[in-house]
Order: C-alpha cells, then sequence, then structure tokens
C-alpha cells in the first residue's frame, strides 16, 4: 500500500477492531511513519452521528482551541481579516471565536451547525486566499487523502492552524493508544512529526508544532516558533471588540428589518425580504434511487459518487432521493425520502406513487437513476448506454419498454458519452433538446500499485508469469473470444497467464482450449485487488463491440496499465491516444498488439499517455456539469429562444404607470423583424403568480382591443416565476438584455444580480 502523505511503501502495521466489529487492518509509512487504515468502507455508519457520543471533552477542548486561537491570530497575523474553521461541527467554536471579536466562518460536510447559523461558507464561491487562517480541529485525523485535502485548503488560506494528536515515539498499536478511538471507527490516519513536516515542504509552507497536538502550516514566515512563546506567557493580551451585538443586529435586520427612514414603507420592506428568502431556497430535485435496490454495478458507483461531490459543494441541498426500500447509500449533506420497493409488474402503480410524491414535495424536477417516471413532473433522462437497441436485444422486456417511456417522457436529456448521446438521436430523432454529455469519473482508489503490492497479489492467487487482464468479459458483446484466438497464435503464449475478472464470469471450453498452455485465473476482485491487478498487468485486453462509457478502460490508464481495445462507440473518447486500438474481428491484429505491448518502449509510451488522458475525467467536473444541467432544466418552462430579454416591472406603482409602458413594449417586440426569435421574461418577484398573470392579461387585452395586433404567433411572453439564486445565475448567461423600465423593481435587479445584463435598446 502506498503512503498517503509520501507515497512510500506503508507496510501492514496491526490488526485491530472497530465499531466494536469489523477487524480492519492498519499500515504504516516505512518513511515517514503515518499509519493508515484499510480503504475505510465502514465511514458510513461510522459517521451516522457527526460527533461520536463519547466525545465528552467538545466544550472544554473548544474553550481552550478558542484561546488559543485567538492569542495566535492577535500576535501573529492580520486579526481584522476573516477566518474559516474547517470542519466546525456544531459550530461552538466559531461562535466563541467570534464573541472574542475574530470575524469567524462556519464549514462542515457532515454536521449540523447550532451555535454558528448565518455564517456559513459555501467554499465553492470562496475566492483564492480568501481566508488569512483556516482552522481544522479535531480533522486530520479524519481524512481519507490528507495530501488532496490540504491542496484543497490552501486554495482559500495560506496559512493552517490544525489538532491532531502525533503518534509517540513508542509506536503503540491499536490496542495500545487511546487516540486510535476503535470504538468510533472515525480515526483513519495518525500523523507523526515527520508525516507533518513532509506535507509541509510538499506545499513550501512553514512548519511550527507544540511537539504533541497543535501544529501550524503556513507560507508567512514567523520570527519564532509561537508555540513556545504562548507556553511562556510571552505574547501580548488580545484586545478585540466581541462581535455579538453586531451579529445580534445583522440576523435582526435579516428576519425581522426595521421601518427606517430609508425604507420605502412596510410592504415592500417585506416583499424584499420575501424575494430573498425565495432567492436563497433550494431546488426540489427528486432522484429516483431505485439502481440501488436492482444492482450493486458501476451506475451505482457513478451515483454513489455523484452524491459525495453534491454533498461537499452544496448541490446537495437541492436533490432529495427517493430511497427504495433503504436501499441507497447513506450520505450526510444529502435529503432522502422513504418510498416503496420497484416491481415491474406494476409499473402504472408505482407511476401513480412517484407523481404523489412529486406533488407532496413540490419538485422542480425528477431523475431516475434507472428508468423509472412520474406522471406530469418534467424529468431529465441519464442515457448510460444504447446496448440493447445496437445489439438488438428483445426491447419487449419491462426494463427496455420503461426505458423508452423515460426517453419520451423526458423534456431533457444526459449522456455520459459523445458516442452514447449521438446513438440516443440516431434512434430517437424526435428528441429536439440538446443532449449535455458529462464523462465519468475514476475513483480515486485507482493509481499505480507499487512492486510490493503487486508481488504480493500474484502470490496470494498464485500468478507465477506475467499476465493478461480481461475484465467483464462474460458478456459476448465485450469479443473476449478475439483476444483468445489472438492470444492462441502468440509464439510466447506459453510465458502469460490470463486473469479474467467480473461477477459471474466462468470462462468457456473453447477458451481454456484456446488458452492451452496457459493459466487462466477467473477471480471476482475488490476495487483495491482491482487496482493492483490492473497495475501490474502486462495490458489490459478489451476489444469491445460497444461501450456506453468504458470504464474499466478508465480505470487501467489510472493504474498505468496499458491497453489494447477496438476503436468502437465511446472508446476512443476514454482511451484517446493512449491505447493500442485494432478492429474488432482482427484475429492477427490481436496478436500483433499482445507482441507490441511487450516491447518496454512500447509499454513506457503507452503508460505515460495513460496517465495524461485519465486527469481529463474526475467526479467533481461529471458533477458539476450534471446538476448544471439539472438547474437549466427547471428553467426549460421559460421558452427560452435565439434573443432572450428581460424585464423587471416595479409592481408597486400603479396600473397607469406600468401598463402602458409594458404595453408599449410588447407591441413593439410584437412587430419586429425577428419577433418569432424573442422570448420576453417579466419578473414578478414582488407579485404573486396570480396578480402577475392578471396583471399581464390586462396588457395583452388591451393590445388585441385597441392596437389590434396578432398575438397569435410571434414573440413569446412568459412570467418569470419564482427562481432561486442558482437558477437565475444560469439564466442570466442566457438572456441576450434587459429593457429598461421608468419603474423598476431595483430590488430584485440587484438580488438576482441582473446589473450585468447589457440594456437592450428597443429603438436600435
Amino acid at each position: 500500500m502506498k503512503c498517503k502523505v509520501c507515497d512510500s511503501q506503508s507496510n501492514y502495521f496491526a490488526t485491530a477492531q472497530i465499531l466494536n466489529k469489523y477487524d480492519i487492518s492498519y499500515f504504516q509509512c516505512s518513511n515517514c511513519g503515518f499509519i493508515q487504515t484499510e480503504e475505510p468502507y465502514w465511514l458510513e455508519e461510522a459517521y451516522s452521528n457527526a460527533i461520536a457520543m463519547s466525545d465528552v471533552g467538545l466544550v472544554f477542548r473548544n474553550l481552550m482551541f478558542s484561546d488559543v486561537t485567538s492569542k495566535l491570530i492577535f500576535n501573529f497575523f492580520d486579526h481584522q481579516s476573516k477566518f474559516l474553521d474547517y470542519g466546525a461541527g456544531y459550530g461552538l467554536f466559531v461562535r466563541l471565536m467570534r464573541d472574542n471579536g475574530f470575524d469567524f466562518y462556519w464549514f462542515d460536510k457532515f454536521c449540523n451547525n447550532l451555535f454558528a447559523q448565518s455564517f456559513e461558507i459555501n467554499l465553492d464561491a470562496a475566492e483564492n486566499n480568501s481566508f488569512e487562517i483556516v482552522t481544522a480541529f479535531e480533522v486530520f485525523e479524519h481524512l481519507i487523502n490528507p495530501s488532496i485535502e490540504l491542496e484543497n485548503l490552501l486554495k482559500i488560506s495560506s496559512t493552517i492552524l490544525l489538532s491532531t494528536e502525533l503518534l509517540p515515539v513508542s509506536n503503540p498499536k491499536p490496542n495500545d493508544w487511546w487516540y486510535y478511538v476503535l470504538h468510533e471507527g472515525q480515526h483513519i490516519s495518525i500523523y507523526t512529526h515527520h508525516s507533518l513536516r513532509i506535507l509541509a515542504e510538499r506545499y513550501d509552507l512553514n512548519f511550527y508544532s507544540n511537539g504533541s497536538s497543535l501544529h501550524l502550516l503556513t507560507k508567512k514566515e514567523l520570527p519564532c516558533n509561537p508555540f513556545e512563546q504562548l507556553s511562556r506567557q510571552q505574547l501580548k493580551k488580545v484586545e478585540k471588540s466581541s462581535l455579538i451585538s453586531q451579529d445580534f443586529n445583522n440576523i435582526l435586520e435579516k428576519y425581522f428589518p426595521s421601518n427606517s427612514v430609508n425604507s420605502i414603507n412596510t410592504e415592500s420592506s417585506l416583499s424584499s425580504n420575501l424575494e430573498t428568502s425565495r432567492l436563497n431556497s433550494p431546488l426540489n430535485i427528486m432522484i429516483d434511487g431505485v439502481f440501488f435496490q436492482m444492482f450493486k454495478t458501476g451506475i451505482a458507483r457513478v451515483w454513489q459518487s455523484l452524491f459525495l461531490e453534491w454533498a461537499v459543494n452544496g448541490f446537495g441541498q437541492n436533490i432529495i432521493v427517493l430511497d427504495r426500500a433503504e436501499t441507497a447509500p447513506k450520505i450526510a449533506g444529502i435529503r432522502y425520502l422513504s418510498v416503496p420497493a420497484y416491481d415491474y409488474s406494476k409499473t402504472e402503480v408505482d407511476r401513480q406513487m412517484l407523481q404523489e410524491v412529486c406533488d407532496q414535495e413540490a419538485a422542480d424536477l425528477f431523475v431516475s437513476t434507472y428508468y423509472t417516471t412520474p406522471l406530469s413532473t418534467p424529468s431529465v433522462f441519464i442515457a448510460y448506454d444504447m446496448i440493447p437497441e445496437i445489439l438488438g436485444a428483445n426491447l419487449d422486456e419491462p426494463m427496455w419498454r420503461e426505458k423508452h417511456l423515460g426517453i419520451a417522457h423526458a423534456s431533457a436529456y444526459i449522456s455520459i458519452s459523445e458516442s452514447t448521446a449521438n446513438d440516443l438521436v440516431k434512434l430517437f430523432p424526435n428528441i429536439n433538446s440538446k443532449i449535455t454529455v458529462a464523462h465519468c469519473g475514476i475513483s480515486q482508489t485507482f493509481y499505480p500499485a507499487p512492486p510490493g503490492e503487486i508481488i504480493q497479489f500474484k502470490t496470494k492467487y498464485g500468478i507465477n508469469k506475467p499476465y493478461f487482464l480481461l475484465v467483464g468479459a462474460g458478456s459476448d458483446y465485450k469479443n473476449a473470444v478475439l483476444f483468445f484466438r489472438g492470444f492462441s497464435q502468440l509464439y510466447s503464449k506459453s510465458a502469460f497467464d490470463v486473469i479474467c475478472t467480473g461477477a459471474g464470469y466462468l470462462l468457456g471450453h473453447e477458451y481454456r482450449e484456446l488458452a492451452a498452455g496457459s493459466t487462466v485465473h477467473s477471480l471476482y476482485l475488490s476495487d483495491e485487488e482491482l487496482r493492483v491487478a490492473y497495475s501490474g498487468a502486462t495490458a489490459l485486453v478489451y476489444p469491445s463491440k460497444y461501450e456506453g462509457f468504458g470504464m474499466p478502460i478508465a480505470e487501467a490508464l489510472a493504474c498505468g496499465c496499458p491497453v489494447i481495445t477496438c476503436a468502437n462507440a465511446s472508446i476512443p473518447e476514454v482511451a484517446g491516444e493512449a491505447a493500442i486500438y485494432i478492429k474488432d474481428d482482427d484475429i492477427d491484429a490481436m496478436t500483433d498488439a499482445l507482441c507490441e505491448v511487450q516491447k518496454l518502449k512500447s509499454r513506457n509510451i503507452l503508460r505515460a499517455k495513460g496517465l495524461e488522458q485519465i486527469r481529463k475525467f474526475s467526479w467533481s467536473k461529471m458533477a458539476n456539469i450534471i446538476s448544471s444541467a439539472l438547474i437549466d432544466a427547471t428553467l426549460l418552462r421559460l421558452n427560452l429562444r435565439e434573443i432572450n430579454l428581460v424585464v423587471f416591472p416595479d409592481w408597486s406603482q400603479p396600473e397607469e404607470v406600468l401598463c402602458p409602458e409594458l404595453t408599449s413594449i410588447i407591441k413593439t417586440l410584437t412587430t419586429h423583424s425577428k419577433c418569432s426569435q424573442i422570448t420576453l421574461l417579466i419578473d414578478h418577484q414582488n407579485l404573486s403568480d396570480e396578480d402577475a398573470n392578471l396583471a399581464l392579461s390586462s396588457v395583452m387585452m388591451n393590445l388585441l382591443m385597441e392596437e389590434e395586433l396578432e398575438l397569435d404567433e410571434g414573440v413569446e411572453i412568459v412570467l418569470i416565476g419564482q427562481l432561486n439564486s442558482s437558477q437565475w445565475s444560469a439564466l442570466c448567461s442566457q438572456l441576450q438584455g434587459r429593457i429598461k423600465l421608468n419603474a423598476e423593481n431595483q430590488n430584485a435587479i440587484a438580488s438576482v444580480g441582473a446589473e450585468i445584463i447589457p440594456i437592450y435598446d428597443l429603438e436600435h
């Protein structure tokens, strides 16, 4: 196993029981001494309570940390700046620091904020170096990948103040030291002084420590070790004014605004706060987790990875996962709603149930992980592949029948590859919506394994020779027969073994005859073992005739494994120039490729290209693309066109002021030469839907009666309705102009950031 701090070899250290039920292995780095667990599969259970019940020292610890942090900031840093507590828990430390006069903010992926409400921070919106210091108390021992987490923190601050107990020099095993906290199962990373120093040096940081539990990583060069001065009581007394009164007044003003002389009137002030409330409200995007009930294969991994990303980046607040019979993975930061298990014999009943749930939750949008649909709520279809349609499966089977109903019901489409998107359009030419392509990411589980791990893997499974690897070879379209026929012609085939891996795969008699003289290992491997199998293989041989994406190819590239494949469907999108391509029926070309990949020069070139190619794929990128597409899908009701214009009427003005101006605008647009390409959006944030419809009807009636205009065709006129800030952000990027009114709702314009929309001159 590779050390997650310094990348050196980590060796088996100990076995211990966590959560009173799981026997897990600990590994220690041979270089820096850092201790890490095996892949922590138990964390979801361990974090069922984000703050452990046994943490009786929480209050004492926060009081101590607030005292130390106040003194360090006041004496060595800009104490007038902004600060962030990362992994802030209940928010007690943030509240204490604000009470002490320091402008602290809260962020935590897993815990509810109790004491620092209104001081949360969205890290996605945080600018580079936006905080003087980030504190991370009792956090680093929880991190799966400390180096990656530290790198992300350094994007928002050049100084990290953290606490974590250092491993004693006696090098105790898990059962011999309290800080492993085995009954909680959350401490998966144990540091030494050396390992923290390596992290600091990697990012050109100065490293200061009190030698036991408090540590400072900073770009700033301090005149001495601040912890030594702290222990000697040589620091200046902290003199700051508390922020209690300021915070109290700000919260009062936010939620209970006063009637000041600057307010236009009480109704306007209340309206402004309602606008703010709506802007801050999350969307309700229902995601049916039905796939988790049916299968545990790659699509489940895709969705779990997306949920994890959305929980971290904040988009998770907009989704509600429909949990079929309690089968969905539980992730902190995601909302869940239990619904009955899916049954293909009761699809109509299921559709009715889904619609009732959508109505109950006021759903903005519906997405299924596997082809379910409600009756009327707008939906987005996710296309993983078109294998049944392309390869001639029985499309009368319930699964594929529901898939086609899902395609017909959808108003927007997302595909995991360009190839699948193209196939979807070819097979269903009536789709008139642009298809969003969001390539899958690659789990951080997959990276090149060191030689020691490969030796251990081969020893465990009795593999004594170099080997070729086939993954998921059980399906006919995976075309494993091409490999075995090409392999049978290989002059040196007796020098190689073959590994076939994949659930339920049994090697046929024909294949074993073609591989005579070589050992064929049919294995079912965990992700961790699969990573090592990729890393040690002479090549992944993947001559598939069709792929929706091609995850095994991506995983192999991430592990530095050369790939032999076919340029079919999505495969070139994934492999790029980092593979040897052959035709999917060319046996001689397969034999030649098996020879070529044995050459050291070819292997090194393929390995380097593969590691570069794989950088194009990440779960965060996929999550961002899909979340943007889902937000855009909630705007489809606005019927946007080539020219999209917006007006912000001040509906508090008298009808005789507003109506003539709106009438003039609509008349001008209706007679515009490009009227059929125009959508006019009318904001009504401070007016109910019913009243807005009445007002617009009055304007339209006036145009019909007095101006004698034909309004059946031409410009599209749409009342915007209530949008939140993410929807407004997406909408503003699609607007060509704002028509300025004499009576405008300035509060609405400012609140949605519409000042950046260029003014549209109707006269020109």
